[in-house]
């Protein structure tokens, strides 16, 4: 059975996913995490330098500490359509983190099929329903190509350091997922995490973010959270049907 390959180096905060059964020929990067930790002071890309290292059967482990402020480790699992990246954060300084999250960034812009600059091919869900996500409003901030986005049952933006300091988050909560549909309307990408606290998207790079929650993690405590990375030949009605089939809860500790 064809399986996903990630390919990752020591001391950079990303990988690349190539060998996709649905998008042949075609490469996706993940910025994992492209910022993680205490969600009013985050370390970003950049201020850590992880280790990558192989573990066969497509499976990767990237792990990191900075001194004083955190730790983690990032299982990178590939299967034949999804990548899951399940995340242990440690609180490693003397301080509470009310909210917590790794900012991951799945990049489709070097995936000719896919990369959807414009959001026309983009779906989110509101109120139970599908939309695209050019029918959502849009907050423009300091950087009107980007928006972020509140997600059912967390906090709004507002609340979120993190989210509020772009200045870019609509008056709307969505679902914690994002998708983009495929050109030719047989294939798609999507982002879930469990649990999201936010979602994020960039026209530059054509990136979408489902960023995970470890909710509020104590001094020396440790917590887990799970993103699910799929390249599904489907609707997105069907997917929807198998990802909520699927969906299980990643422990916390």
């Amino acid at each position: 059975m064809l399986r996903i390959e990630c390919e990752a180096v020591s001391g950079v905060m990303s990988a690349t996913l190539t060998n996709v059964p649905a998008f042949p020929g075609e490469r996706f990067v993940i910025g994992f995490p492209e910022a993680i930790g205490d969600a009013g002071a985050a370390v970003w890309y950049g201020g850590v330098t992880p280790d990558w290292e192989p573990r066969g059967a497509g499976r990767w482990r990237s792990s990191a500490t900075v001194e004083g402020e955190l730790s983690y480790e990032m299982d990178v699992v590939c299967a034949t359509d999804f990548v899951d990246v399940r995340i242990q954060l440690k609180n490693l300084s003397e301080r509470t983190w009310a909210q917590s999250l790794a900012f991951n960034c799945f990049n489709c812009s070097e995936a000719p099929s896919v990369r959807d600059y414009e959001c026309v091919r983009h779906w989110v869900r509101a109120n139970g329903q599908f939309r695209r996500l050019t029918e959502i409003p849009r907050q423009f901030g300091p950087r009107p190509a980007l928006q972020l986005y509140s997600v059912e049952g967390q906090p709004p933006g507002r609340d979120i350091p993190f989210v509020a300091n772009f200045e870019s988050t609509p008056k709307i909560a969505l679902e914690g997922w994002m998708a983009i549909v495929s050109r030719d309307g047989r294939r798609l990408v999507a982002a879930v995490s469990q649990p999201a606290l936010c979602l994020f998207q960039n026209m530059e790079y054509s990136c979408i973010h489902s960023a995970p929650s470890f909710g509020r993690v104590e001094p020396g405590h440790t917590s887990h959270a799970l993103t699910r990375i799929y390249f599904a030949e489907t609707t997105i009605h069907a997917w929807y049907a198998r990802m909520r089939r699927r969906q299980e809860p990643p422990g916390d500790k």
